[in-house]
């Protein structure tokens, strides 16, 4: 059986110490999305400083059978620090919704997330 080296709980030790150190930090993410007076609200939550971004959401409405694409926005934008509102004007009947949200950097897909709404 092979010996455990004595620089072992040193390692664990310092893994332990950066993942305390790095807990709750976060890159750019999408916070609350809802429908109101005929738009869509994005926000989307930046940590860090400034940057620029392309955000794009489309919009399908679910049924029984599947879906059917609403509507596709793209935005070029500069993201704030903190958090950063976007209103989309769409025309949504009552019902599910599937949206599916982007942000790219140049040709990168940064972050990807599905969300659900019912209007």
């Amino acid at each position: 059986m092979a010996a455990i080296p004595r620089t072992a709980p040193f390692i664990g030790l310092s893994c332990l110490c950066i993942l305390a150190l790095t807990a709750g930090c976060t890159g750019i993410g999408f916070g609350e999305v809802t429908y109101a007076d005929g738009a869509l609200q994005v926000e989307v939550d930046n940590p860090s400083e400034p940057m620029e971004a392309t955000l794009q959401v489309t919009v399908f409405e679910t049924g029984s059978f599947g879906q059917r694409e609403v509507e596709t926005f793209v935005k070029a934008e500069k993201f704030q620090e903190g958090t950063n509102r976007f209103s989309f004007p769409v025309a949504l009947e009552p019902g599910t919704y599937k949206l599916y949200l982007y942000l790219l950097k140049g040709d990168e897909r940064t972050v990807a997330v599905i969300r659900d709404i019912r209007v």
